[in-house]
């Protein structure tokens, strides 16, 4: 969906705006405002996990209701998982307060804030969305999310049938960002996953059953 004048007047004064105070926001954040948001919101993956789930139980007999999972796990993923979490740690940065009370109350797609999106994630999660590519595939991961999306509309708006094979990218598409990218950066600031999605923080944890276990304890 294309956007209007003034949606595409607020996305470039938003863009101008994150420009003109980044240098500053990159130097106020520190990785400690973004690993105490994963700390603190250590079932924040759940939502999006179970979506993947379904998709995946749906993905033999229905395609297009998988499809439909698939893309919410997708998108739920990108700003609940990895979007939001970058968020908070900027908040702290007061030269950017205005910038995030924007972003936050004016956007509701992942498209109208697309470049913003990018840069958050770029300057402060190391994931380059403009080139990143999934194993196995020949198309950016960005590109990949639009086509699913434009399905999923297709589905949702016109009553179309998702293919089987769309459905199938769709679940890795969602795979790549839960199962792969997510973990990967909880794992980069010290935590680990349980059950697939469940954050934590105690170390001791990994051992448990291992001879390290009752070391641990006697420690």
């Amino acid at each position: 969906m294309s956007m209007s004048y003034n949606e595409a007047a607020r996305e470039q004064y938003l863009e101008d705006l994150y420009e003109e105070h980044r240098k500053v926001a990159i130097d106020e954040f520190t990785s400690e405002c973004l690993s105490s948001y994963y700390s603190e919101n250590k079932l924040l993956a759940k939502p999006a996990f179970e979506a993947l789930s379904d998709a995946r139980e749906l993905s033999a007999l229905k395609p297009t209701a998988s499809l439909v999972f698939a893309a919410i796990a997708m998108e739920v993923g990108l700003k609940a998982i990895l979007l939001k979490p970058i968020v908070y740690g900027l908040v702290h940065a007061n030269s950017v307060a205005s910038l995030i009370t924007d972003l936050a109350l004016a956007h509701t797609g992942v498209d109208r804030y697309k470049k913003l999106l990018f840069r958050l994630l770029r300057d402060h999660g190391g994931l380059d969305l403009d080139t990143f590519t999934r194993s196995g595939s020949n198309k950016t991961l960005w590109e990949e999310i639009s086509e699913i999306q434009t399905a999923r509309n297709a589905i949702m708006h016109r009553a179309e049938k998702g293919s089987p094979e769309m459905a199938e990218r769709a679940l890795s598409v969602a795979s790549e960002i839960i199962d792969h990218i997510f973990p990967d950066i909880v794992k980069g600031m010290g935590f680990h996953l349980h059950d697939g999605y469940r954050i934590c923080a105690d170390p001791q944890c990994k051992f448990k059953g291992t001879p390290f276990e009752q070391y641990f304890k006697s420690t």
